[in-house]
């Protein structure tokens, strides 16, 4: 199949802001003209997912993908885990700071067995 025109390229390109399309056709149409400009981020501003977390230095460890009541889960590089006291939190801009620095975080990983 050869493409020819932009609006059959315009189907398949994505910002990697962008939400997932669904199987729906009209929903992508929708989503593809986004006459408001949001992001994602805009326009799920709370989802977990979008949450970074990084130590009181400023480094990037992960990204939180659970809160509980006691904790939160950060899953770092190479599917590690983190289970990270919630007392040592805080949220700044939507993402999260760990006052804390890289050796006592790293003692919260949690092995996979």
């Amino acid at each position: 199949m050869q493409i020819t025109t932009n609006d059959e390229l315009k189907k398949y390109h994505l910002n990697r802001n962008d939400i997932l399309l669904s199987t729906n056709s009209k929903f992508e149409i929708e989503l593809f003209e986004n006459k408001t400009k949001e992001t994602a981020l805009d326009i799920f501003p709370n989802s977990l997912l979008n949450k970074k977390v990084s130590l009181s230095d400023n480094s990037f460890v992960g990204f939180m993908m659970e809160m509980t009541d006691s904790k939160i889960v950060v899953f770092g590089d190479y599917e590690q885990r983190y289970d990270i006291p919630k007392i040592k939190t805080a949220e700044v801009n939507n993402n999260i700071v760990l006052a804390m620095e890289w050796n006592e975080f790293a003692s919260y990983r949690v092995n996979g067995d």
